[in-house]
């Protein structure tokens, strides 16, 4: 029986040989015929594995799949290097390359994307010991600046309610929009008393601390470490003020520091009961997986395996004194949470994430606060890869610094994004060649480098994301971020920590002002169309780049084409929006008779929504008492009024608003947030994955819900470019009078000078 030392030797000596072999064949030169037997050979392969799960629990078959997977891409890149970049021109060449540094740059984010996703953990749950004496104590921190006090309000509640021992839990709110600097503000002091006064008398009523600083330096960062030192629990639960903590969160992590005297931490999945808004505007929230499952349910238990699940700001625990020996919080970058998780495993420590929802947050209402919170996201993690580049930072395995190389190197799609879009009409009306090839070559190296990647993609987060939707939603952020990573190239420091909006109504609908630039992409490309159309008839020679450039270009309408109905905001009245819910509901009547048997459908703090057989004729606006039960036993009833009701596939929908909210509001907060056995049953709920056409389609009715509303959405959007215009006209007019005003002739200035020097003002 071989040592560990040696077995482990002959491993890295077997995958050195594997590695060489593979890099090795990856470069030899083969025939179009020869390649596509390779190529399209392999992607069979691949397609057959991705087809049976029973054959991928074992790790060498997935090692496999994804070695195959990552070759086809390899050749398609080297080809590209070799063969494709000609140098036609100056302007051809420029272009040329920058097509081809984006291509490298999502090419390189899909390899590592295989590479981290080897082995994804599945933890078992681990349990607290017996004696309640050696658990630790722990403080709850619920930092909060300009957030509406209700939000805060809620949170808090459901911090008080988390099962555990009431004299080893200390829950804080700590508000940094109640500091003195604000409170002393003479624009801000109005709001942050009147703030501060609201603040302190919440804490009073829930029966919680009270945190206000003197400074927000730092930001978040700031404000945590403030915290710190004026706590002492030796364990710290982060809640963003809107992300409602089940009642169990404690008991389902804390087992973990038990096992492991070396974790620092423990982070658990961010779960959002409302639909962000292109989920919203495409009405796929409850039928398609959320953009956020793809990274809570498909690449943080990736990472894991490698030991690099890192902080994401909430609904996470960390050991005190890891973070004091890493100096508590960093507040170097705008993204201090996956930053201090770097200098958390730089010094040995070691992350869990655990995978069950047990808290409950709210996504961006609007399409420009989805931006603004990307945007930091974005900005963060670039100024990561300038200021604290993991890459290169000492402590770290080797498999962490190329999981954390991920993180930022994503963030550049703004950039790849644009390229992709505007190459087809680049060379369609400009004749610029970006791109050479002939179709024979497209069909044994592009395409099966395309249809690998959507079988990769499919085979590992096939369950969390569903194809196009991941273009869709970097198509229309990538335009948007790419100032934002201009700025960050530039200056690395110059980014400023926002607060992302939560919680905000629409009256009516509108179209996002954000939409001009990707109605005029629109155009762009349908003015290509008959382009190419007379390029073929004229330009024969040139047929096989225009078929590459028109199929290339119609991918480009169907999403320009599906983010025109994106863009229009959609209305969002209800104040606390509804969760997905199911369980046993009753009704009951004002004599206390049951009224038939039901289920919850869904639920809120003022109402809720259940599908009943009634016995007998329900009245609206009639006084009924609900009964629920959480997952763990616990019985509420509740007294509500019925508003409306619907027949549906298996009875009557009842829609109740709830009475007296003030007097039960701390029951409403357990039944609404506190079973997170709900969340956990949100995502497993079956989900049937719709074919390309079908999503195409889906896409394809979304920009025909744009189109319809143009004339009014347009007339919108140029008043508000042209009030936009009016406002720069305006300041830079009165900048030059300004300047005018000012201006003296060199030898007056020079006299005003010499005087002021002289006699300074008092």
């Amino acid at each position: 029986m071989l040592s560990s030392p040696i077995r482990l030797k002959l491993f890295w000596l077997v995958a050195s040989f594997i590695l060489a072999a593979y890099l090795y064949f990856s470069t030899i030169d083969l025939t179009n015929v020869q390649q596509g037997y390779l190529a399209w050979g392999l992607l069979a392969a691949i397609f057959f594995l991705g087809r049976h799960p029973s054959i991928n629990q074992y790790t060498s078959v997935r090692i496999a799949f994804l070695l195959m997977a990552s070759f086809i891409t390899l050749r398609y890149l080297i080809w590209r290097a070799t063969s494709t970049l000609v140098y036609t021109g100056p302007v051809d060449f420029f272009f040329m390359s920058l097509l081809y540094v984006a291509e490298l740059e999502v090419a390189l984010v899909y390899i590592i994307n295989m590479f981290t996703n080897v082995y994804p953990l599945s933890r078992e749950e681990v349990s607290m010991p017996e004696d309640e004496s050696t658990w630790p104590t722990v403080d709850v921190f619920l930092p909060t600046y300009v957030e509406d006090v209700e939000l805060v309000r809620i949170t808090a509640t459901a911090a008080k309610q988390i099962d555990y021992p009431e004299d080893k839990i200390n829950i804080y709110i700590l508000d940094d929009g109640s500091t003195d600097a604000r409170c002393h503000n003479k624009q801000l002091s109005a709001g942050a008393n009147y703030r501060k006064k609201k603040m302190r008398a919440l804490a009073d009523q829930v029966g919680v601390h009270y945190i206000a600083r003197k400074e927000n330096k730092h930001a978040k960062a700031g404000n945590i470490n403030y915290a710190l030192g004026k706590s002492s629990g030796e364990i710290i639960l982060v809640l963003d003020c809107d992300h409602v903590p089940a009642h169990d969160i404690l008991k389902q992590t804390l087992g973990w520091f038990f096992k492991d005297p070396k974790l620092c931490l423990v982070q658990t999945p961010h779960f959002f009961i409302n639909p962000d808004p292109l989920e919203k505007n495409l009405g796929s929230f409850h039928k398609a997986p959320s953009e956020n499952e793809m990274f809570y349910r498909g690449i943080q238990p990736a990472i894991d395996f490698w030991d690099a699940s890192f902080f994401c700001g909430s609904a996470a625990l960390l050991r005190r004194t890891a973070l004091e020996e890493v100096g508590g919080i960093v507040g170097d970058t705008i993204t201090e949470d996956c930053e201090t998780s770097i200098n958390l495993h730089a010094k040995g420590y070691h992350s869990v994430y655990v995978d069950r929802p047990m808290v409950c947050g709210l996504s961006p209402e609007t399409f420009e606060d989805f931006l603004l919170q990307r945007t930091r996201w974005c900005q963060g993690m670039l100024q990561m890869f300038f200021l604290n580049n993991p890459t290169f930072k000492k402590g770290l395995t080797f498999a962490q610094r190329v999981c954390y190389t991920s993180f930022y190197m994503y963030w550049f799609f703004g950039f790849a994004r644009l390229m992709f879009f505007v190459a087809p009409s680049l060379y369609l009306l400009f004749g610029i060649q970006v791109y050479h090839a002939s179709l024979d070559e497209a069909a044994v190296y592009v395409v099966p480098h395309i249809l690998g990647s959507l079988i990769t993609m499919r085979y590992l987060f096939g369950k969390y994301r569903w194809p196009l939707f991941s273009e869709l939603y970097e198509s229309v952020q990538g335009l948007f971020l790419l100032p934002a990573v201009i700025g960050v190239v530039e200056n690395p420091k110059s980014p400023t920590f926002k607060v992302t909006p939560k919680g905000k109504t629409l009256n009516e609908d509108y179209l996002s002002p954000l939409a001009g630039p990707f109605y005029l992409m629109f155009v762009i490309m349908l003015i290509s169309i008959p382009t190419a159309i007379y390029q073929w008839v004229n330009n024969p020679y040139a047929q096989d780049g225009i078929i590459i450039c028109l199929v290339w270009l119609s991918i480009n309408l169907v999403l320009t084409f599906s983010a025109l109905g994106v863009f229009w905001e959609r209305q969002q009245v209800r104040t606390y929006p509804r969760a997905w819910a199911d369980g046993p509901a009753g009704m009951l009547d004002a004599m206390g008779r049951e009224l038939g048997t039901g289920r919850l459908h869904d639920l809120s703090m003022s109402g809720v929504g259940i599908v009943a057989v009634p016995k007998a004729r329900l009245d609206l606006n009639a006084d009924y008492t609900i009964t629920a039960y959480s997952s763990w036993g616990r019985e509420y009833k509740l007294k509500a009024v019925l508003k409306f009701q619907r027949p549906v596939k298996d009875g009557i929908y009842c829609g109740l608003a709830f009475k007296d909210m003030e007097e039960h509001y701390d029951e409403l907060v357990s039944l609404v947030y506190g079973d997170s056995q709900r969340w956990q049953d949100f995502w497993d709920r079956e989900v049937v994955q719709p074919s390309l056409f079908d999503i195409s389609e889906l896409f394809l009715k979304m920009g025909m819900y744009g189109v319809s509303h143009s004339v009014t959405g347009m007339t919108s959007l140029l008043k508000y470019y042209w009030v936009l215009l009016a406002a720069i006209g305006r300041n830079v007019s009165e900048g030059i009078s300004h300047r005018l005003l000012a201006f003296k002739p060199l030898h007056v200035r020079n006299r005003h000078t010499r005087r002021n020097i002289k006699h300074p003002p008092v």
